[in-house]
């Protein structure tokens, strides 16, 4: 029997289990040494047993699995498993083989030599059969086995399950089309990595787009790619996998909100100029390097000095005690946890269990306000579901839904607020906001200021009927009764000088929304011709010129290469902006 590794050109390295029991590990002193990081100082064992090979994780930190399954104990294995440790990928071929010990040498595999094949599955009827008139491979004889040595393999290769992931050109993104990933926990905790091509690789190495460098990440973890307008997540099969939301996937879309797990770290995926900071973290019971270790290292640690790292420089006795002290406490925890998950339905009190359940079936329908009360009843339990964080974010929308419904007819002011609060929002309540009440909002908010304003002008009031007149231009630019109000009156002679100081105003804030239109399809020239055209009017308005500064702007600091003619127009646009203010503060304050 063989034990047979390949790399991702197809070269295959075969070692004859030819001991009743081999190590793995990172380490010198194992039989195999793998080198990568992922890989734990003594990993895993494989043992002969009445005829069978049992494969055993010795407390790794990544832990091992076989046909994608995490083994939480001895495991037997046969021809046609794959066995997973780290970024290596081992199969075995063959019977046992009676064959004495031979003297312990060590097999080292180097990093780079071999790469993850992906999360399959193998029945042994896939398993290949050992290549005709092969020679038996004789033990290893130096610390670097032959690439070529071997027969045929079990193991999979990546290309042939990812054939179907997402194609295209590779471009660059505009700034305003790339969204970005937060680090929520650890030593990323706050860290921002935008995405800033249309296909992004992430790993452990410099050849990545972005570099993580974490034992629990692989060398090419995955990548992300937007296919036609909607952003995917591709495991490249990596040895702790890609979860979105507290599920393991190969291939699966990401929205806003998502979190996003790659190997332990964790991150939510943001939308290009979604505003959002990470959470502060919670320091207690974490390690030096803000990651939770597993029960199996805590116990580890406690009974084993050399691992987790408690014997390095400066690290007392006492803290192994705090470790024995902590693995305790856990085990404690889970007993209690495992007694609460019990509970029955009788004792007036969901168990976590159902909790999570009933949430996530509230969650599938929208109601998110019933699904975040149920999950907390499950966190009161000891269990954070994976979607309670996306339900409390997507319950504001519900509830910012629920009260514009309600104010629409009774106060437009308030209806037009939360209105504006949902434009950046993409969450499902505000997309339904924006699509079934713009046309309520804007209809209730006009009717209310421009019976605001006429009654201003019967009363002489033409600053108060002016104010109101512009109220409604600014949501509504083309609102043909708001331009037709003359709210001062005005001499014969003048009435044939030009538009009305109101229709100034209406059209500078008209050809502004223009522009805008125009660079955000990137029609640079032809939103900077718009703008001065918005300027010319002379609105006396200030307010109206507003999305024209802003353009100017925008096109003076980028395209024109003029930062400093930018900043002015910037700067006056400041008092007026809506959903970019951070962004111009930011850049004016320079």
């Amino acid at each position: 029997m063989k034990l047979i590794i390949e790399d991702d050109e197809g070269r295959k390295t075969v070692v004859p289990l030819v001991r009743e029991e081999i190590t793995i590990g990172r380490q010198d002193g194992n039989t195999i040494r793998l080198t990568e990081r992922n890989v734990s100082r003594r990993h895993a064992r494989l043992v002969k047993e009445n005829g069978n090979v049992v494969i055993e994780d010795l407390g790794s930190y990544n832990g091992v699995r076989v046909n994608g399954e995490k083994i939480t104990g001895p495991t037997k294995i046969k021809e046609g498993d794959l066995v997973e440790i780290g970024d290596y990928d081992l199969g075995i071929q063959g019977k046992l083989d009676a064959v004495e010990p031979a003297a312990k040498k060590q097999t080292t595999i180097p990093p780079g030599s071999v790469k993850a094949a992906a999360r399959t599955t193998i029945p042994p009827t896939q398993a290949a059969a050992p290549a005709q008139q092969e020679k038996p491979a004789p033990p290893p004889q130096s610390t670097t086995p032959s690439p070529s040595a071997g027969g045929a393999t079990a193991i999979i290769r990546v290309s042939d399950v990812m054939k179907g992931a997402p194609q295209g050109e590779v471009r660059d993104l505009d700034r305003g089309e790339m969204p970005r990933l937060v680090g929520l926990a650890g030593p990323f905790r706050a860290k921002e990595f935008y995405l800033m091509r249309s296909e992004v690789k992430f790993g452990r190495t410099e050849e990545n787009d972005i570099v993580a460098e974490h034992q629990s990440v692989s060398r090419q973890h995955c990548k992300f790619v937007l296919d036609q307008g909607q952003w995917k997540v591709i495991d490249n099969k990596s040895a702790n996998g890609v979860r979105v939301n507290g599920e393991e996937y190969a291939v699966s879309n990401v929205q806003p909100g998502d979190v996003v797990e790659l190997g332990h770290l964790k991150f939510r995926f943001c939308a290009p100029g979604e505003k959002f900071t990470a959470p502060p973290e919670k320091a207690e019971g974490e390690q030096q390097k803000g990651m939770k270790p597993t029960t199996a290292e805590l116990i580890a640690g406690a009974s084993q000095p050399g691992r987790m790292g408690a014997a390095k420089k400066g690290r007392s006795p006492a803290l192994g005690v705090a470790l024995g002290v902590a693995a305790i406490a856990i085990a404690i925890g889970a007993v209690m946890f495992l007694r609460r998950g019990a509970r029955k339905e009788g004792s007036g009190q969901l168990s976590a269990a159902e909790a999570t359940r009933e949430g996530d079936a509230a969650f599938k329908r929208h109601e998110y306000g019933k699904a975040s009360e149920l999950y907390e009843q499950a966190v009161a339990e000891g269990v954070t579901p994976p979607n309670r964080k996306r339900a409390i974010e997507e319950a504001k929308g519900e509830r910012t839904y629920n009260q514009l419904r309600d104010a629409i007819a009774a106060d437009p002011d308030k209806a037009k607020a939360l209105f504006d609060k949902c434009a950046s929002d993409s969450g499902h309540y505000c997309q339904k906001v924006q699509s079934e009440f713009a046309d309520q909002v804007k209809s209730t908010y006009s009717k209310k200021h421009l019976n605001a304003a006429t009654a201003a002008k019967s009363a002489g009031k033409a600053e108060a009927c002016s104010s109101e007149v512009n109220l409604v231009l600014a949501m509504d630019p083309a609102n043909a009764e708001a331009q037709a109000i003359q709210c001062a009156p005005q001499a014969a002679a003048e009435r044939h000088e030009g538009p009305s100081p109101a229709e100034r105003n209406a059209k500078a804030s008209k050809l502004g929304n223009e522009a805008f239109q125009k660079l955000v399809a990137r029609d640079l020239d032809g939103a900077y011709q718009k703008a001065n055209d918005a300027l010319k009017q002379g609105a006396p308005d200030k307010k109206a010129n507003a999305q024209a500064w802003r353009v100017l702007g925008y096109v003076y600091a980028t395209a024109r290469s003029d930062p400093a003619t930018g900043k002015k127009y910037l700067e006056k646009y400041l008092p007026y902006c809506t959903d970019d203010c951070d962004k111009v503060k930011a850049f004016v304050s320079r």
